[in-house]
């Protein structure tokens, strides 16, 4: 790979993956550097041949360098502690009651996420997040584009009962 398009793949991916790996797992230095790892091995082993699913390579490599981290520190259980609501991209601040409204929002799915296994928190993230493709996404998880369907049906389904149950104690208190 030439000095050039690296550059360019590097320009296009890093704001993305930095996100994906920081929300995944938590820390910023962890993110950093599994997200220089990853920019590594592409510039080691990344062929140009097939250019569609350079996005789902590059996720699944940092993905894989995460999962890795992950079991080497112990914290799966900590995984993807908050994960934010993107950026409405309104330029003008919410009031108050609705900037509290917002955070409750987002911790709620912080928490929920938080109760997810590891497969259907990625699944969820990078299709609704990221808006990875099915394809892109049966790439990077190396399952078929079937099985895609079926845990992201899966994850949202979970997703769902996680959240009535949280609801539902919410009342009860």
């Amino acid at each position: 790979m030439n000095h050039h398009t690296f550059t360019e793949l590097f320009k296009a991916y890093q704001p993305p993956l930095y996100r994906y790996l920081y929300r995944t797992c938590g820390s910023k230095e962890a993110a950093e550097e599994l997200l220089q790892e990853t920019f590594y091995r592409a510039m080691l082993s990344l062929r140009l041949e097939d250019t569609r699913l350079i996005r789902a390579w590059l996720y699944k490599v940092a993905r894989n360098l995460m999962i890795d981290w992950m079991r080497r520190r112990g914290k799966e259980a900590e995984m993807l502690r908050q994960v934010e609501l993107q950026s409405t991209g309104m330029s003008s601040y919410p009031m108050p009651e609705e900037a509290y409204r917002q955070e409750l929002s987002r911790s709620s799915i912080a928490a929920i996420m938080g109760q997810l296994p590891e497969h259907y928190r990625t699944i969820l993230y990078l299709r609704e997040i990221e808006g990875f493709s099915y394809l892109e996404l049966a790439e990077l998880l190396d399952i078929s584009l079937s099985q895609v369907k079926v845990n992201l049906h899966r994850s949202k389904t979970k997703f769902k009962q996680i959240a009535e149950t949280m609801e539902g104690g919410e009342r009860n208190e």
